[in-house]
C-alpha cells in the first residue's frame, strides 16, 4: 500500500466511539472548506499586508517602519499561542453543534472585532490591542478550518483539495487587495473587505455537517495539556518534526515577500500612499497568477503519482529564485516578474504541503492539536521577521530582507527530503 494513502481517517461507516463522523469525502466538503478560506484570507489580507501599514503611517511617519514591526510581531505572538490551543480545545468540543463550528463562528466576530479596532485606532497602542485581538479570533477560525481537512477527506483525496486551499487563501490574497484599493485611505479600506470575508466563511461553513463528540473526553485539561498543545515530539514522529520544519520555513520564505511589500514600493519605487494599494493588488494579482498556473495541476499530479517531496523540492527552488528577482529589482516590471515567479512557486508547495502534513499525523484523534502545532510553522515567521526585519533593513535595506527570505526557500528544500513516511 502506498505510505502517503495509510493516515487513517473517520468515516461514517466505523468512527471511534466517542465521536460522530461525518462522511469523509463529502462532496460539498471539498468545495466548502476552500471556500470558507477564501472567505478567511479575504478578512486576514487587508490589515495584515496593507492596511496596518498605512494606518501607521497616518500615526507616526518616522517611526512607521519599527511600528509595523511591533504590531506584527506582538499580533503573531497570539497568533502562536492561540492556533494550537484553538485545535486542541476543538478536539475536546462537545456542541451538539459539532467540534470546529463553534470556533469558526466565534473566532470570527472576536477577529471582526479586532479589525474594527484598528480601522478607528487614535494610536499605535490600540492598533498593538486590535491586532491582537483579530489574531486570537481569525487562528480560532483557521485552527479549526484546517482540522476540517482529515475530518472530511479521505487520504487519497487530500492533495486536490489541499491544492483548492493554497489556491482559496491566495486567491483571498488578491480579492482582499482590491476590495482595498477600492476605497480611499480610512476606516472603510479595511472594514468592508473583512466584512465581505467573514460573511462568506460563515455562509459555506453552516452547511457542513460537522464532526460531534457524542462523551467527553477522558484526558483532563490541567496545565500539562494546555502546554501540550504547543508541543510534539520529533524523536517519537520525526517525519512529522521534517515536514514542521520544511513547512516553516517556506512560510518564512513567503511572508518575508509580503510583510514588507507596501514600505518596499514607497521606498524604493517613490509610490504615494494613496497609489500604495493598487500597486500592492497589482503585484499581488501577478503572484495569484503565476499560482493559479501552478496549483490545481500539481495537487492533482501528487495525487496520481502518490508523491509529495519532488513537487516540495520543486516549489521551493523555484519560490527562492522569484524572492532573488524581486529583491535585485529596479523596475516595477521586473517587480512584477519576481512575483510571477514567486507566486508559481509558492503555488506549487502549497498544493502539497498541507497534504503532506495530513499524511503524517500520528493520531486521528488529536488532528485538531497536531495540526494546530503545524500551523505554528506558518505564524512563527510572522513572529520572528517583523522583529528582525527593521535591523536587517536597516543594515542592509529592502534588498537584504528580501535576499535572506530567498535563503529559507533554500532550506525548505533540504528538509522535505528527510521525511521517510511520505514519497
Amino acid at each position: 500500500m502506498d505510505e502517503s494513502n495509510s493516515t487513517p481517517v473517520l468515516t461514517s461507516a466505523g468512527p471511534p466511539a466517542p465521536l460522530n463522523a461525518a462522511a469523509a469525502g463529502s462532496r460539498y466538503a471539498f468545495v466548502a472548506i476552500p471556500l470558507a478560506l477564501l472567505g478567511w484570507a479575504i478578512a486576514l489580507v487587508p490589515p495584515l499586508s496593507i492596511t496596518i501599514a498605512l494606518r501607521l503611517r497616518e500615526l507616526d511617519l518616522d517611526r512607521s517602519a519599527a511600528n509595523l514591526g511591533i504590531v506584527l510581531g506582538v499580533g503573531a505572538l497570539f497568533s502562536f499561542i492561540t492556533n494550537p490551543l484553538a485545535g486542541r480545545l476543538s478536539d475536546r468540543t462537545t456542541s451538539r453543534f459539532g467540534m470546529r463550528k463553534p470556533w469558526i463562528f466565534g473566532g470570527a466576530v472576536i477577529g471582526y472585532l479586532g479589525i474594527a479596532v484598528i480601522a478607528y485606532a487614535p494610536n499605535v497602542a490600540l492598533v498593538v490591542i486590535g491586532w491582537s485581538i483579530a489574531q486570537i479570533g481569525l487562528n480560532f477560525c483557521l485552527a479549526a478550518l484546517i482540522a476540517m481537512l482529515p475530518d472530511q477527506v479521505s487520504p487519497d483525496s487530500r492533495g486536490r483539495v489541499a491544492s483548492f486551499i493554497s489556491l482559496a487563501q491566495n486567491v483571498g490574497g488578491v480579492g482582499a487587495a482590491f476590495l482595498v484599493q477600492l476605497f480611499p485611505i480610512g476606516a472603510l479600506q479595511g472594514l468592508v473587505p473583512s466584512l465581505v470575508g467573514v460573511v462568506l466563511m460563515l455562509a459555506v461553513v453552516a452547511p457542513i455537517k460537522d464532526r460531534v463528540r457524542t462523551e467527553r473526553p477522558t484526558e483532563r485539561f490541567d496545565l500539562k495539556t494546555l502546554f501540550g498543545s504547543f508541543v510534539f515530539n520529533p524523536r517519537r514522529y520525526p517525519d512529522l518534526g521534517w515536514a514542521w520544519l520544511t513547512r516553516f520555513f517556506l512560510n518564512t520564505t513567503q511572508f518575508t515577500a509580503t510583510s514588507y511589500l507596501t514600505y518596499f514600493l514607497i521606498a524604493e519605487f517613490d509610490v504615494s500612499d494613496a497609489d500604495a494599494p493598487t500597486m500592492v493588488f497589482k503585484a499581488v494579482l501577478v503572484n495569484a497568477i503565476g499560482l493559479l498556473i501552478v496549483t490545481p495541476i500539481l495537487g492533482w499530479l501528487s495525487d496520481k503519482l502518490g508523491r509529495r517531496k519532488p513537487f516540495v523540492i520543486l516549489s521551493s527552488l523555484i519560490a527562492t529564485a522569484g524572492l532573488i528577482v524581486i529583491a535585485l529589482s529596479s523596475t516595477i516590471p521586473m517587480l512584477l516578474l519576481g512575483e510571477l515567479i514567486l507566486g508559481a512557486g509558492v503555488g506549487a508547495f502549497f498544493a502539497v504541503e498541507l497534504a503532506l502534513i495530513a499524511d503524517v499525523l500520528p493520531n486521528e484523534e488529536t488532528a485538531g492539536k497536531d495540526l494546530g502545532v503545524a500551523n505554528l510553522a506558518q505564524s512563527l515567521p510572522q513572529s520572528l521577521i517583523p522583529i528582525a526585519a527593521p535591523s536587517v533593513i536597516g543594515a542592509f535595506g529592502y534588498p537584504g530582507l528580501f535576499l535572506g527570505g530567498a535563503l529559507f526557500g533554500i532550506l525548505g528544500a533540504l528538509g522535505v527530503t528527510r521525511v521517510r513516511k511520505v514519497r
